[in-house]
């Protein structure tokens, strides 16, 4: 599909979802834009709103005080596809994250309800935004890596009615769960911790050093091992040690037995799940006008598994949904025409896509920098951006964007030639192909996933074919997609988004090694690039002693990096979060484990008319 037609179907596709539920919300002036915090919203203009409307809400309390019951729904376009971190060498879905609790999370002191330095909707930026204790009460470094933890005493296993939750019968956690937890994760194989990174859990031990405390050494790569191991990265939940025992895993959802502020209640596949407020969890609201509240305020959590995107938006629209996530700008537009109630925030996610490559096999094109450089060249990036973005995007997004302002260096401070690859050129492409060996082009698979990437990759599939580099797609399904990206068993190409928190942005899993994300195979082993090997050493060494240091080395190696053109990185468009104001001490800072801070104004809902 040539980029024209693709800008073609999205007008068409918008007007006729706008044409199928104009009936569904009254027809109303603009909305305009007002700040709360860091978070751009949208409100209706006062002097339209119907004069009944106004009396309905009279008396309502204001979203700045928290309310307690209702429930949160919001829509996940596919079913869960791990329960256990353990198992399938792959993270712990989502919905683990309301049940099971890790030794630290994001500090959520630090966000839009706080002191407001990072909004948590592009991944957080420093170091201090993910060292919110958690079953840690507190912690110590005496030394790099060497991180003592004192275990929260009150935090009590889930009192499920199950064969697994009364097995568990409500007890204490202890130091001794968070120990064998951890060596679960350590020495089982499959662990998602031992297939991401094995340098770090081979290393890592742990020892209990008192009633309530627990020391870990984590000797090799200190930031990594923090991210994976202390934070814990997607990995790192503590598991009821009875239940795995008895039933060999968690994987069945039905055995779920956390610590965390949500019981499992249901799982339907590609329905729902369902979540219950956990009536005896422990932890009070840290920051913000409901400083000290025990939470969670709802009483429940449900999250709709709807796969198609305008089916989605219809759910927002009739209220079945509390928000959604990922709007681009054309569908926002029509969103808000219909319902200029919802609320809003505009996102830069630290997230990129990018069309990895196997720069480590002579015997590919993409051995050579040429035709790495060719390809940046082949690539209109400003066209895109204009044309399919309509101008909503941003180019200079690898290996982070400007919304990660530590570590961000701009284009416009890079060499020449560094910015020239930036700029669309196929005569000197042609060129750079002839001389690297491949004056009639050559063609290339690239694998990939999801009918909006195969659209995507059609761009670039178009651009290229004007300096004879033909891409044949190799489409495959979302599971097998996964499993091949994430071992890296691409044979040529890959078009995928790379990972979206500190992981990629402090230890480079990018641009080094065997991890996951590292889709180009650069400076793989580990060592082969000695100017970045320097640069990691120098991140890793300094990063919890020195941290302005350690993130200008980060900065450093990004000249080096778009020189080599070891990926061709997409355009990042700007999407948005939109919610309705009902859904309270919200900023658009995503589901998850922030949804114990939200609530929801039942009575506001009502009187809008949901």
């Amino acid at each position: 599909m040539t980029m024209t037609r693709k800008i073609m179907w999205i007008v068409v596709s918008c007007l006729m979802v706008l044409s199928l539920v104009i009936a569904s919300c009254a027809p109303k002036e603009a909305a305009k834009e007002v700040e709360v915090g860091k978070a751009t919203v949208v409100t209706a203009p006062e002097e339209k709103v119907a004069e009944e409307k106004v009396e309905e809400k009279a008396g309502l309390p204001g979203p700045e005080v928290p309310k307690y019951g209702g429930k949160f729904t919001v829509a996940t376009p596919t079913d869960p596809t791990n329960f256990d971190d353990c198992r399938k060498g792959t993270a712990g879905a989502q919905a683990s994250t309301y049940c099971y609790q890790r030794n630290m999370v994001e500090n959520w002191t630090r966000g839009p309800a706080g002191s407001g330095v990072t909004d948590f909707n592009s991944g957080g930026g420093a170091v201090e935004d993910y060292m919110l204790p958690q079953v840690a009460e507190s912690w110590t470094t005496p030394e790099p890596g060497v991180w003592v933890l004192k275990i929260r005493q009150g935090v009590h296993w889930q009192r499920v009615d199950s064969d697994a939750g009364r097995l568990m019968n409500g007890r204490q956690l202890t130091a001794d769960d968070v120990v064998w937890s951890f060596n679960r994760h350590k020495n089982t194989p499959t662990s998602w911790l031992c297939v991401s990174q094995p340098k770090v859990a081979a290393a890592a031990t742990i020892e209990k050093t008192g009633a309530w405390e627990v020391t870990i050494r984590t000797p090799v790569e200190y930031w990594t091992s923090f991210l994976w191991i202390i934070y814990g990265a997607g990995s790192q939940r503590i598991h009821p040690r009875e239940v795995v025992e008895k039933y060999g895993s968690v994987e069945d959802w039905r055995n779920t037995v956390g610590t965390g502020p949500f019981i499992f209640a249901d799982y339907v596949p590609a329905s729902l799940l369902r979540f219950v407020k956990n009536p005896e969890y422990w932890e009070t609201n840290p920051v913000g006008p409901g400083k000290g509240d025990q939470i969670p305020y709802v009483d429940e959590v449900k999250e709709l598994i709807i796969p198609d995107l305008s089916t989605q938006q219809a759910a927002l629209r009739t209220g079945k949904i509390d928000g959604i996530g990922g709007v681009i700008r054309e569908q926002w537009e029509v969103l808000m025409q219909q319902c200029p109630d919802l609320l809003y925030t505009r996102t830069l996610s630290n997230q990129p896509w990018i069309i990895g490559m196997r720069t480590n096999n002579p015997a590919l094109p993409y051995y050579d920098v040429r035709v790495r450089q060719a390809l940046m060249l082949a690539t209109d990036f400003e066209a895109i951006k204009r044309d399919y973005y309509k101008g909503e995007a941003e180019i200079d997004v690898w290996p982070v964007n400007k919304t990660i302002t530590g570590l961000y260096k701009p284009l416009e401070e890079m060499p020449e030639a560094v910015g020239e690859l930036f700029t669309y050129n196929p005569e000197k492409a042609r060129q750079l192909l002839k001389d690297a060996g491949y004056p009639n082009g050559f063609k290339t698979k690239v694998i990939v996933s999801g009918a909006g990437a195969i659209d995507e990759l059609s761009i670039f599939k178009d651009m290229w074919s004007k300096v004879n580099v033909d891409i044949e797609m190799d489409v495959r399904e979302p599971g097998g997609f996964f499993t091949i990206a994430m071992a890296r068993r691409h044979e040529e190409m890959i078009y995928r988004s790379m990972f979206s928190t500190l992981s990629i942005q402090l230890f480079q899993s990018g641009w080094r090694g065997t991890s996951s994300f590292n889709s180009s195979f650069v400076n793989d082993p580990a060592g082969s690039i000695p100017l970045l090997e320097n640069i990691y050493n120098e991140i890793q060494t300094y990063i919890f002693t020195d941290t302005p240091r350690a993130y200008e080395a980060y900065r450093s190696a990004k000249s080096y990096l778009l020189e080599q053109a070891y990926y061709i990185p997409r355009p990042t468009p700007y999407t948005y979060t939109l919610w309705w104001p009902w859904l309270q001490n919200f900023y658009g800072q995503g589901w998850g484990g922030f949804s114990t801070y939200i609530w929801i104004d039942e009575a506001m809902k009502k009187s809008m008319g949901y």
